[in-house]
């Protein structure tokens, strides 16, 4: 799993996503994980079925982030690099 440490103290994940359809299964994707204050930025690539998240580790794990993505019907792994 590959963490990228950002300036501002958060950490940017990217996962791996199945599932994804249509545009639709993308924005409900991005529109669950930027609810959390802990998640400044998430963007959802349809056509490579990848999500990068920006999070702030402190307060968030990675585990909590793929159970959200799951909740919402979308089994989401880490992307080893």
């Amino acid at each position: 799993m590959a963490l990228t440490a950002n300036e501002d103290g958060t950490s940017t994940i990217e996962l791996s996503v199945q599932g994804m359809h249509c545009g639709s299964c993308a924005a409900l994707i991005e529109e669950t994980l930027i609810e959390n204050p802990n998640i400044p930025a998430v963007a959802v690539d349809l056509d490579a079925e990848r999500a990068a998240i920006t999070f702030r580790t402190d307060a968030l794990s990675v585990e909590e982030i793929c159970a959200a993505v799951a909740e919402v019907g979308y089994p989401a792994t880490p992307v080893d690099s």
